[in-house]
């Protein structure tokens, strides 16, 4: 048997807040834990007429972060993940009948052969929905005719694995998130639902990009023109063969590199991934370099646009909204790395190894984890310019306040002293008081209120001048 397992990163508005699981376990494990059947009942009116009876022709939806997990002994055995929770918040399974606006009417091979639909919830925006259809009609060709019918089915499974992503999103995953969002009104759990002014709700249920994994039997016929053609564009300068002949000579069973893969099931496991499916810790680990590669290419992209406009922001309303972002996402950035680095403790060491060769060979670190890193710091830096500039005008208002008082002070005590030298040379009582003759009261008392004025206004100019002077030279 010959199929293709489709799978789409789709961006999607749930986020957990921030250390959730950490803080409070236990409460964390019984929100989820209470949400179960809930949901049931919100999956019954959900999906459309079920196409068997009973509750087994339903969708089906399984929240996975129900128990509290275990900071102890987690590595009880060496032969699955060490970690007692799972990356993902929930798994939802379908049939094609609940899919109606993709699959009601449609007839073409790849449509009728889908046997298998799922998706999974990931907590920084990232749904990952996968498809499994039996192509084998599909290439049921002559061997000329093979590289166009393999062109053909891969531009239909990329058309189908958005419009799919599009319609779980849209019929299942966010009546799913309004649910959870009113069990969790004081937002401890699931952060507020993204505003609809917000630019980013338009990538809401749209896929990042397709893969397509071709799973072949090598002793099917045209396997090697199949085999040639699917991974044709696929190479590494650190190869010393072609991908292809390495596959075909047995060297190696499987390819996963960008976009196109390829496995060779020489057992019939297929790729229902049922137990004794000899590619199970391939498929985990290409799940989880998915899931990370696109979290984390989402946090670039919209710190690149969001430190684009900091840099063009002019108002305060503006920079105090940026600054927001750049907080926000900056914290987000930084938990998907760890998280990576902490679900790397706990997988099962052949996942490990998979996923970390598939990263590699995607230039995860260099493509994505340096620049989000260097863009992180960015992001500090002008953050603390944010912060001094605004220090610096809390500055300039206190400086133009204490000038003011300075200014008026000056006035005021001109006035002061001319009203007081006046008061002794008129009051004969005044003068016991006075035990000399002071020439600057004297000459204050002797002169015009106009003199006084004009005085004082030259002394606070001069004042002006000098603080602006060492003002100058400060920022210089």
């Amino acid at each position: 048997m010959t199929e293709l397992r489709i799978l789409a990163p789709v961006v999607v508005d749930y986020y957990a807040v921030p250390g959730a699981s950490l803080r409070d376990p236990m409460a964390y494990a019984g929100f989820w834990a209470e949400q179960q059947s809930a949901l049931d009942e919100l999956l019954v009116e959900l999906a459309p007429e079920a196409p068997t009876e009973g509750t087994a022709g339903r969708p089906i939806v399984v929240l996975e972060h129900t128990r509290p997990a275990n900071s102890l002994n987690l590595y009880r055995t060496i032969s699955d993940y060490g970690a007692e929770r799972t990356p993902h918040v929930l798994t939802g399974t379908l049939r094609p009948a609940h899919l109606p606006g993709e699959f009601a009417g449609v007839t073409d091979v790849l449509h009728t052969g889908v046997s298998e639909i799922s998706f999974r919830l990931y907590d920084h925006g990232l749904m990952l929905v996968e498809l499994l259809a039996d192509v084998e009609p599909a290439l049921a060709t002559p061997a000329d005719e093979l590289p166009a019918r393999l062109d053909e089915l891969q531009d239909q499974a990329v058309a189908m694995g958005e419009r799919v992503a599009r319609e779980v999103v849209s019929r299942y995953l966010d009546p799913m998130l309004a649910l959870f969002r009113r069990a969790d009104r004081e937002d401890q759990i699931l952060a507020a639902a993204t505003g609809q002014d917000d630019p980013v709700t338009a990538e809401f249920g749209e896929a990042l990009w397709v893969t397509r994994s071709l799973i072949l039997d090598p002793a099917c016929p045209n396997a090697e023109t199949m085999v040639r053609h699917w991974v044709k564009d696929v190479v590494s300068a650190a190869d010393d063969r072609l991908p292809a002949d390495r596959l075909l000579d047995g060297e190696i069973h499987h390819l996963v590199r960008w976009l196109n893969y390829l496995f060779l099931d020489r057992h019939g496991a297929g790729g229902r991934m049922l137990p004794g499916d000899p590619f199970q810790d391939q498929w985990d680990a290409l799940r989880h370099a998915q899931v990370f590669y696109g979290m984390l290419d989402r946090i670039d992209t919209r710190l690149s646009k969001i430190l684009a406009d900091s840099a063009a922001a002019t108002s305060r309303w503006e920079l105090d909204q940026l600054k927001d972002k750049l907080i926000g996402l900056s914290q987000r950035a930084e938990l998907i790395i760890m998280e990576r680095q902490d679900l790397s403790k706990y997988l099962k060491r052949s996942v490990r190894v998979e996923m970390d060769a598939i990263l590699d060979f995607w230039d995860y670190e260099t493509l994505l984890e340096q620049p989000v890193r260097f863009k992180i710091e960015t992001c500090d830096r002008r953050l603390a310019e944010l912060a001094a500039r605004r220090t610096a005008r809390s500055a300039m208002f206190t400086d133009l306040i204490l000038l003011g008082i300075a200014m008026t002070s000056i006035l005021g005590t001109a006035l002061a002293v001319t009203d007081f030298g006046r008061s002794i040379a008129s009051d004969p009582d005044m003068a016991v008081y006075d035990l000399g003759r002071s020439s600057a009261v004297e000459w204050f008392a002797s002169q015009s209120a106009d003199t006084i004025l004009i005085a004082s206004g030259m002394l606070s100019i001069l004042l002006v001048i000098v603080y602006l002077f060492f003002r100058r030279d400060s920022r210089s």
